[in-house]
């Protein structure tokens, strides 16, 4: 790892290459939100690099991350830092990331725990508190009766085991209300094919796959 702090520069480039492989494109633009600690030693204690770094894709060992200005110059990626409050409901150690790719874009809000673990809260403005132990299968769905064992339906056709699954109603205002969050851990990564297929049934309106974080 390098220094000086794993949860301000191990975490933050973690949460930083998350972003970017949600995205599944070269990160083109970039927004990133610094609270708590982050937002007071963001450039102290290298935060920015990392983050620099996470978002070109370099790993938490790459000497390269000393250069991440340098580097983010030379792939003309285009940023912005900006020290936030996101009120004390968050981790001291968070960063809200919106990237842009050629054709999409995507936003995560994520925390660094402690020892470059990091724990991802919310994607595109959905709650998620994930912490990587298992390939995981994000959906979100009109809240109607048969949706979930549809999924789960599939799911099983493929030889693959649930570990862990909850479906929570949105009942909060907004895009999503009358919606519902269901979150379902695995026992094996998900084919391209196999979450297209999910992503096709009806009153299925985003789904989300998250490999494990480490």
């Amino acid at each position: 790892m390098i220094g000086p702090s794993s949860s301000h520069t191990a975490g933050a480039l973690r949460i930083a290459n998350l972003a970017k492989n949600m995205l599944k494109e070269d990160v083109k633009t970039a927004v990133i939100k610094l609270h708590g600690s982050f937002a007071l030693t963001w450039k102290g204690h290298g935060t920015d690099k990392a983050i620099l770094a996470g978002l070109l894709g370099l790993e938490t060992d790459d000497l390269k991350i000393r250069d991440a200005y340098q580097l983010a110059k030379k792939a003309k990626l285009d940023y912005k830092f900006i020290p936030t409050d996101l009120k004390d409901t968050y981790h001291p150690n968070s960063l809200f990331v919106e990237v842009w790719g050629a054709t999409r874009s995507i936003n995560i809000l994520a925390s660094s725990i402690g020892g470059g673990v990091i724990v991802l809260d919310k994607v595109n403005g959905i709650e998620i508190h994930y912490r990587g132990e298992y390939p995981t299968l994000v959906i979100v769905n009109k809240d109607t009766p048969g949706v979930a064992a549809k999924v789960t339906n599939i799911i099983s056709d493929m030889g693959i085991n649930i570990e862990t699954m909850s479906v929570t109603p949105i009942h909060k205002k907004g895009k999503h209300r009358g919606h519902a969050v269901t979150i379902i851990g695995l026992s094996k990564i998900l084919s391209d094919s196999t979450i297209d297929t999910i992503s096709q049934i009806e009153n299925v309106d985003e789904t989300i796959f998250l490999n494990k974080l480490y």
